[in-house]
């Protein structure tokens, strides 16, 4: 085993704080130890999640048990991007420009649509952010994709991992069903926030930007997960009135913490085998990759044993 505490994190990009009351479309994690979740937790802000994910890290670390964290976003853009930005091939030089770039209150109010046409400036042409409320006032955001020009010049629509990814949404999106492009602009800011909290600082490794795509020995090891991997599981397991959200993390979080009792999480860093050189190099220096693609029918196996 080489984890004894796997938690799954649900991000949210909430312009306001979410309701008192736990409701969908919030930040939602759950942890998971001696293979069964514990009860999902609910935060009504990101930054609340953050201090408070910090302080469950810490205590683990502070007890000697090594922790997987999961987070249900990109970790990267497509290969090409962070060069263009940043004038580095690095996903933490791009990591680093957001953080300059973005600004997320503490209440939630935040400028991702300011960034995103910040984006689409240094593009020929409209693009390839897109995806806004047609009300909100940020011209240079299309609210379709099909208003992007010159899209010829733009970046690839997909990572490598998303175009192998069932139902994987381009992280240009920022809007609408299932989109995730507002969650990597808060979200990316907000991890280098929480490696960064004294608590738990030297303590994490990124997979597989600090580890490549191989196991990794670290306290704590912070990787891209896509609970949709799990969607007929989920459907299943799901409690009645159970919120989807609280019932996508409860159930990869069993699965990755079974799956790792019986021996057979290693596997799950290598990536896929079909990946070829060229794309691996992608993956661990800008793209990412998404922890259990290509490795599906394990992670099915641990929820159901024979």
């Amino acid at each position: 085993m080489i984890f004894d505490t796997h938690i799954i994190v649900d991000w949210s990009a909430r312009s306001r704080p979410s309701p008192v009351r736990p409701a969908r479309d919030s930040i939602w994690w759950c942890a998971a130890r001696n293979g069964a979740a514990c009860d999902p937790e609910y935060a009504r802000t990101r930054h609340e999640a953050i201090d408070r994910l910090a302080g469950t890290l810490a205590a683990e670390v502070d007890a000697n048990r090594r922790t997987l964290v999961g987070f249900d976003f990109p970790f990267g853009y497509p290969a090409g991007v962070a060069l263009h930005l940043t004038g580095r091939t690095s996903a933490f030089a791009l990591w680093d420009w957001l953080d300059e770039q973005i600004q997320d209150a503490r209440d939630n109010a935040n400028n991702r649509y300011d960034v995103a046409q910040t984006i689409n400036r240094a593009y020929p042409g409209v693009g390839p952010c897109w995806g806004r409320p047609a009300s909100w006032q940020h011209p240079d955001v299309p609210t379709r994709k099909s208003t992007c020009t010159r899209q010829d010049t733009h970046p690839p629509d997909r990572r490598i991992a998303d175009r192998r990814a069932q139902g994987a949404k381009t992280v240009w999106q920022l809007a609408y069903a299932g989109s995730v492009g507002s969650q990597v602009l808060l979200g990316l800011p907000a991890l280098k926030r929480l490696t960064n909290d004294p608590r738990i600082h030297c303590q994490t490794a990124i997979w597989p930007f600090e580890t490549g795509l191989s196991a990794p020995d670290a306290p704590v090891v912070i990787a891209e997960i896509y609970p949709s991997l799990l969607r007929h599981e989920i459907r299943q397991r799901r409690k009645r009135d159970e919120i989807l959200d609280a019932a996508q993390i409860r159930v990869n979080a069993e699965a990755f913490a079974r799956l790792d009792r019986q021996g057979r999480l290693a596997p799950l860093f290598e990536g896929h085998p079909s990946l070829t050189a060229e794309e691996r190099q992608i993956v661990e220096t800008e793209e990412a990759w998404i922890l259990g693609l290509g490795h599906e029918d394990a992670l099915r196996g641990a929820l159901n044993p024979l």
